[in-house]
């Protein structure tokens, strides 16, 4: 049984209600999750506690209890020289970017580009998925307590 700390192999999807699949590995090789590591999002996380080998699950969850809510603030305005690829400026790209938690740790993250001036770029940095309401789908391959 899935608890905190469980090494989980397990095959997940995220889809939105319209069931467009933003992530699954149903076509490819099973992920191995540590439970508890912050590897998937807590709210996440908490849907597969108590689920054991075998056990499938499909859950629809809210924004709020999936990638959060958007937070139209949460921006961040960089000068186009920063970009090594001029080519991947372009609106609506989503990029992988370093994010600078409170405690200094330093995790990778996404953004999207919102604007693009002559001299600089604008950055969303909600989670792209913030503020949909997603389908996460699961089937736990095998658990090591």
């Amino acid at each position: 049984m899935i608890k905190f700390n469980s090494l989980v192999k397990l095959h997940y999807s995220i889809s939105n209600i319209n069931n467009i699949i933003f992530e699954s590995t149903f076509d490819s090789d099973p992920v191995l999750v540590r439970i508890g590591d912050g590897t998937l999002p807590i709210k996440l996380e908490m849907t597969l506690y108590g689920l054991e080998a075998d056990n499938e699950q499909i859950m629809t969850l809210q924004p709020k209890d999936a990638f959060g809510l958007r937070d139209e603030n949460h921006n961040k305005t960089l000068n186009i020289s920063m970009f090594p690829n001029i080519e991947m400026v372009k609106m609506g790209n989503i990029i992988e970017i370093d994010v600078k938690e409170k405690d200094g740790k330093v995790s990778p993250g996404f953004a999207m580009i919102k604007q693009v001036n002559e001299d600089s770029v604008l950055l969303d940095l909600n989670h792209p998925l913030a503020g949909h309401e997603i389908i996460f789908k699961v089937k736990i391959i095998n658990i090591d307590e």
